[in-house]
């Protein structure tokens, strides 16, 4: 077979392989998140790419792009870095719904005139905290430590809540860390950073990031501000993106929290009964970050309770104040605040 013949037929197998696009959008997400999304194209001679989209989506990045534009709610690439992709990644904003269905649009502009569009659609959602207060007085039977009358709560949107549960300043009853529980964080923390220390010997790159597992080890990110709360972020997504590099390191990572572990055995039960309260509200898709802060309750005494509240990438929702709670107990006795609440 000659060589000009083979080039033809190499020219007809390349036009006749059928043009492929493929535009991703997850099918789900948080509103609040970052959202990633693409589109790929093979034999295709493109001109331009036009995405279109939607509130609460809103354009953070693009990715391959040489020439590029934003007009309105529509980013144009004119030109690409390298052919047969784009990568975008959309900002998402919080809305009163619990749910919203945010639709993209890829349009395709070819060289030839003609154009391919295609739409893919995210369903964004969020929790919200459900309170039911039947009673304004929770009785606590001392020798069963039964609790009549309990706050139901409940999440009734989707994705996890964290919550913390405070008393105000003027409530006659106080919130208090046991101590056990106090010992055991400080010591833990302690031994903690002493066992990372022995990891970033071997792996001087995590050395740098030793300040900030001790900075923000003990945060409460429902207490933190908004600066404090993107540098959280920031670490998070630099020690996730180090550990996911280096296999060696994250099972130096993993090593150290088991050995700081281990040395806080006397502990166990503390770690035993977090751990299976921690597991019971995930289910129900919310995280009390302080369960087992106590009240002390002797008599009658009234609780000003508040609860504060974020989502997993941090985002603050508004704070729920509780009318005044009469707590009753015939003696004394301590209660978890976790106990204070049906959850459901």
């Amino acid at each position: 077979m000659s060589i000009a013949l083979m080039q033809k037929e190499e020219v007809q197998k390349e036009n006749s392989c059928p043009l492929k696009v493929l535009a991703y959008l997850p099918r789900e997400g948080l509103q609040g998140e970052d959202i990633p999304s693409h589109a790929l194209w093979k034999n295709a001679k493109v001109k331009s790419i036009e995405v279109s989209f939607c509130y609460p989506l809103k354009f953070k990045e693009v990715f391959n792009a040489e020439s590029w534009k934003v007009q309105d709610n529509k980013v144009i690439v004119e030109k690409v870095e390298l052919d047969g992709y784009i990568g975008l990644t959309f900002g998402s904003s919080k809305v009163s719904e619990l749910e919203v269905v945010a639709p993209v649009e890829y349009l395709i502009n070819l060289l030839d005139g003609g154009m391919i569009k295609e739409v893919k659609e995210i369903r964004l959602f969020r929790p919200q905290l459900n309170l039911e207060i039947q009673k304004k007085t929770i009785t606590i039977i001392p020798k069963t430590r039964y609790i009549k009358d309990r706050i139901k709560i409940k999440n009734i949107g989707r994705g996890t809540l964290m919550i913390y549960v405070s008393t105000e300043k003027d409530s006659p009853a106080q919130l208090e860390i046991p101590h056990e529980n106090r010992e055991f964080a400080e010591k833990f923390l302690s031994d903690l950073l002493e066992e990372l220390s022995k990891v970033a010997k071997d792996f001087p790159q995590f050395e740098a990031l030793l300040d900030d597992v001790a900075k923000w080890g003990t945060k409460n990110a429902l207490s933190v501000s908004d600066e404090e709360r993107a540098q959280i972020t920031e670490y998070s997504n630099r020690t996730a993106e180090l550990l996911a590099s280096n296999r060696d390191l994250l099972e130096g990572f993993m090593s150290a929290y088991g050995r700081a572990l281990a040395r806080n055995s006397e502990f166990i039960e503390v770690i035993r009964r977090a751990v299976n309260l921690y597991e019971s509200l995930l289910s129900k898709d919310i995280l009390l970050m302080n369960p087992f802060d106590e009240i002390a309750v002797n008599g009658k005494v009234d609780a000003l309770l508040k609860i504060s509240q974020t989502d997993k990438v941090l985002d603050r929702y508004d704070d729920i104040p509780l009318p005044v709670i009469e707590l009753i107990s015939s003696e004394g006795v301590r209660i978890p605040v976790h106990k204070l609440f049906e959850w459901r």
